[in-house]
């Protein structure tokens, strides 16, 4: 048997618009098929749920709650309800503890097993771990057959302080702890990490509830697509389980859903690149292959840096070729991506399915971010000599056109300002802000500026200002004339361009260009040659 975390799910913890009720029973499914075992119902944007906690749920949404608590239980889920207080709850309140249990009770009257204490995201107060670790034992006691978690008011970091050892040592021990690493979106997790933890708190296994691929907040520009990694496979000796917090957009969660639940299930023969591709085609269906052209252009966040995505290193290998003479296939490799990017809009349109629907705004951004990289696609080859042969062994040449090469440059300028006023983050961020809260000395919360910026990491852009400096570097010599050279032999050229390219390996040159003729042909179609 392999060895697998024994949570293994999902809260829908973040801010901004809650999911449908539909979009949950469809995940409930989703996630029931894919051996997970428990959901998680905390939206920080239900009033109900946090700033408006004292006010019962009406008949209606009583119902809803019935239905996913049963659908649930169907696919073998544990359904759990969160309600966080901690805004403004009196801890001591007779009066306020009274509405807490007459809140929860219908809830528990419909089928919820699961209770959750938030009093994450609150200023921190003095004396406040032992009034919550007292709330926690009375709800404990007022449901004495449910099962009961808490997330606490510090809960990142590794590090000990007096608030976790507070907590700890007056909690009781059925009590569940929540954990986001040692910072809200934590790239790694390390088994060091959850251990020191887990001491703070007075030898206490934790939850962890892991922010990814959640989008909220700062990052509501980004989707995370990428796969599920960063997380030691042992954790699943030392941690309780992990409940992932999702994106705003429930169906373009699951693929990154769809990774965590493999590694959950199976940690130690998790395949970080083989869970991805699965999750593509399932998620994906008919349109697995523009799904994944979108997922490779928005699979960094947190957990992963835009250097890592398809585009970057494509165009980082353009970088070193563009100067030699096999700069065409390495154009013409960024070229195949952005094809596929630029007709994402017409796979994903707004009034598509659901998932369509919410991908949309970022089919669109990458229809401008691949016209943009296009544009300077066509700007590099318009700097370059090119060559065409027939099959009778004759060639023609042309070097490059001033006019035409100036007409490029501004059409990719044009092109380019168009894509950076999409706020939609494709291909990498120009600006993304992170929400790297870290644990300071003494358990104090603190930023780390590193984790929390990131800048000026756009594929797209690079890949314009590569072409600006070729264009820049290329109008140093902009009459050099056309030389054509086959296996090393230079023909004459004639003023039509044409040469003798009889022979195995034709190169053309002007002044330090030169291009290798290939059978492939160029990325894109010449004018120059008639």
């Amino acid at each position: 048997m392999p060895r697998q975390f024994g949570v293994r799910g999902v809260v829908e913890g973040f801010y901004g618009t809650p999911w449908s009720h539909d979009a949950r029973l469809d995940i409930l499914s989703f996630l029931g098929a894919r051996d997970m075992n428990a959901y998680v119902y905390a939206p920080k944007d239900d009033a109900k749920h946090r700033s408006q906690w004292r006010e019962p749920y009406d008949d209606v949404e009583q119902e809803r709650f019935r239905e996913l608590a049963a659908h649930a239980a169907f696919e073998g889920i544990r359904f759990g309800f969160a309600i966080s207080p901690g805004l403004d709850i009196d801890y001591e309140s007779a009066e306020d503890r009274a509405v807490l249990v007459a809140k929860l009770e219908p809830l528990r009257a419909v089928g919820v097993s699961w209770f959750l204490l938030l009093v994450d995201d609150i200023p921190m107060q003095p004396g406040l771990a032992p009034r919550q670790a007292d709330l926690a034992a009375f709800l404990l006691e007022a449901f004495p057959n449910l099962w009961l978690t808490l997330c606490p008011t510090e809960y990142v970091g590794t590090d000990p302080s007096p608030y976790l050892s507070e907590l700890g040592a007056r909690l009781p021990a059925d009590v569940d702890v929540m954990w986001t690493g040692p910072t809200v979106c934590s790239p790694t997790i390390s088994v060091r990490d959850a251990r020191a933890w887990a001491d703070a708190l007075g030898d206490r296994a934790p939850i962890i509830w892991d922010n990814y691929p959640v989008n909220d907040g700062t990052m509501a520009h980004s989707l995370h697509l990428g796969p599920y990694q960063g997380r030691d496979a042992d954790l699943v000796d030392v941690v309780g389980g992990v409940l992932c917090n999702p994106m705003n957009q429930a169906y373009a969660s699951q693929i990154a859903l769809a990774t965590a639940a493999a590694f959950l299930r199976d940690p130690d023969r998790y395949d970080p690149s083989e869970a991805w591709a699965r999750a593509i085609d399932d998620v994906g269906g008919e349109h697995k292959e523009a799904l994944a052209c979108l997922a490779r252009a928005c699979a960094d966040g947190p957990v992963s840096e835009p250097e890592e995505l398809e585009l970057h290193q494509l165009v980082a290998t353009l970088h070193d070729e563009i100067d030699g003479p096999g700069w065409p296939a390495a154009v013409a490799a960024v070229a195949a991506v952005l094809r596929t990017a630029r007709a994402l809009p017409d796979t994903f349109p707004a009034d598509g399915d659901d998932l369509a629907g919410e991908i949309a705004p970022w089919a669109r951004a990458a229809r401008a971010e691949a016209n943009a990289g296009l544009a300077a696609l066509k700007l590099i080859q318009q700097l370059r000599p090119v060559a065409a042969m027939t099959a009778e062994g004759g060639g023609r040449a042309a070097a490059p056109d001033a006019e035409r090469a100036m007409h490029a440059a501004f059409l990719m300028l044009y092109s380019w300002d168009g894509a950076r006023t999409k706020r939609e983050v494709v291909f990498g961020p120009r600006f993304a802000l992170y929400p790297a809260v870290v644990q300071l000395a003494g358990g104090a919360p603190g930023l780390d500026p590193a984790l929390a910026v990131r800048e000026d990491a756009n594929a797209i852009d690079r890949l314009c200002r590569l072409a600006l400096d070729a264009y820049d570097a290329w109008r140093a010599d902009p009459n050099a004339p056309v030389r054509a050279l086959v296996d090393g032999e230079e023909r004459p050229v004639g003023d039509d361009g044409s040469f003798d390219a009889r022979g195995t390996m034709t190169l053309v040159r002007c002044g330090e260009y030169a291009t290798r003729v290939s059978e492939d042909g160029l990325p894109f179609r010449e004018a120059r040659l008639p």
